[in-house]
């Protein structure tokens, strides 16, 4: 009996060690999964129509998304955060739920979308394993670039500010007459209770981009066809 107590004890213990690894597997393959799925839509978005070639007989190519996948994404997902400088490059959900934040990293529901005038914010956890969401993101500083990849457009912001604040400066959410802004908010653990580590940067306007095409998309944007 002492054998068998012992024995569910230990069993219990690793049980215990090993949920938060199980549990942050299960949620990088959720988002590695949406990641992919990102990708194939995109490719999928650029083939050519029927008739435009000799091949178009040809059966759609294996990696398509299922119609189920494709319309998740549609739904749910609006685009690729990607930061080079700390190797980051994450779906951003369209809503900043608790299941979402779970997965990857969302829009903070009110305010603006990518490249729109206002303040373009999104939240993430700042996860305890290295390179791990926004658990890097302190290491950005001013003239850092941050980029936004959407299914038709990409956006560029540069940091200007990264400050650590109380939970109540709620000030940083707000947007800023003329400017369009991107503001990433995450949890600072340098003291309890918990601060607040936000990096703010202002999108690039065209001018200062440089484009191989040679061709202006839209203001502020640089047109792509892929999620890259």
């Amino acid at each position: 009996m002492r054998r068998l107590l012992a024995g569910l004890l230990i069993l219990t213990g690793l049980c215990l060690v090993a949920y938060p690894m199980v549990r942050e597997r299960y949620f990088d393959y959720r988002q590695q999964g949406l990641m992919t799925a990102w990708a194939e839509s995109r490719e999928v978005a650029v083939l050519p129509e029927a008739g435009e070639g000799e091949d178009q007989a040809e059966p759609a190519p294996a990696g398509r998304p299922d119609s189920s996948r494709e319309k998740y994404i549609q739904e749910n997902m609006e685009g690729i955060l990607a930061i080079q400088k700390i190797g980051l490059k994450m779906p951003v959900l369209k809503k900043d739920t608790k299941k979402n934040l779970n997965i990857s990293i969302a829009h903070v529901a009110g305010t603006a979308g990518p490249g729109e005038v206002g303040n373009y914010v999104i939240a993430g956890h700042r996860m305890r394993s290295y390179g791990r969401h926004f658990n890097r993101l302190h290491e950005l500083r001013e003239g850092d670039d941050i980029q936004f990849i959407g299914p038709d457009h990409t956006c560029l912001y540069r940091v200007f500010e990264v400050l650590v604040i109380e939970p109540e400066e709620t000030w940083v959410l707000e947007p800023e007459e003329g400017e369009r802004l991107i503001t990433l908010v995450t949890c600072d653990y340098s003291r309890k209770p918990w601060l607040r580590l936000v990096v703010r940067g202002r999108l690039v306007p065209w001018d200062s981009v440089s484009s191989s095409s040679g061709r202006r998309a839209a203001p502020f944007l640089i047109a792509t066809s892929t999620a890259g």
